[in-house]
């Protein structure tokens, strides 16, 4: 996911991104309900659909281009976020499960009760989430390559899942088609193979994938 002038497609998703939450926002007034936001993947699919189609139909084909494309849309929510609270005028409620416009004069009267700096003020705005640093830090997308991905995903499937059973491990790989001993460059091309017939955004069944992936995860960590 690169481009000739970066800062100029962020400011483009920037755009985007506002006018899909003020229209979201908008829609909750109009309804006399609770504003409801969007998920990671709701929004991820408008920005992949017409009119918009900011992110290419396969822009997750596989984790490095999944990573790029999450961590330039919660760098740009946190950049929006920050221009919401230094205007006074909105804030951002930001995560994989809801990310929608919120009122900031909660927020204001609680940080100027501990300052009375508008500048201060501002910056424990800047700070009052920690996920905020690392999202608005670019080099983390510019420096992180393809083997720092799959560490990451390595060291996440070593924490959570358990030393897998024999049955385990055959269950695996009767959802992924194979057969043992196989390497990993086999396992990485089937479940690039499946993940195309079997990805919901490809008409597939969601509980299928994520037996997938699943499956994929407990494979891969077997063979390291």
């Amino acid at each position: 996911m690169a481009h000739d002038n970066p800062e100029e497609k962020i400011n483009e998703l920037l755009d985007v991104l506002e006018l899909l939450l003020e229209e979201k926002a908008l829609e909750a007034q109009t309804l006399e309900g609770q504003a409801e936001g969007f998920s990671e993947h709701q929004l991820l699919t408008l920005l992949q659909e017409p009119p918009h189609a900011f992110f290419a139909a396969d822009a997750m084909r596989n984790p490095l281009l999944l990573f790029q494309t999450h961590f330039l849309l919660f760098h740009c929510l946190y950049l929006l976020r920050n221009r919401w609270q230094k205007n006074r005028y909105a804030s951002l409620e930001i995560s994989a499960l809801s990310i929608k416009k919120i009122g900031i004069t909660s927020l204001i009267s609680t940080v100027d009760s501990a300052t009375s700096s508008h500048g201060h003020t501002d910056q424990l705005l800047l700070n009052a989430d920690p996920l905020a640093q690392y999202y608005l830090d670019w080099s983390h997308f510019s420096n992180t390559s393809s083997e720092d991905v799959d560490s990451l995903l390595d060291s996440f499937w070593k924490k959570v899942y358990q030393p897998q059973s024999a049955e385990d491990l055959q269950q695996a790989l009767n959802i992924m088609e194979l057969e043992a001993p196989l390497p990993l460059l086999q396992l990485k091309q089937q479940y690039r193979r499946l993940a195309q017939r079997f990805h919901p955004d490809k008409g597939g069944e969601s509980e299928h994938f994520k037996k997938i992936c699943q499956a994929f995860h407990q494979l891969r960590q077997s063979l390291n």
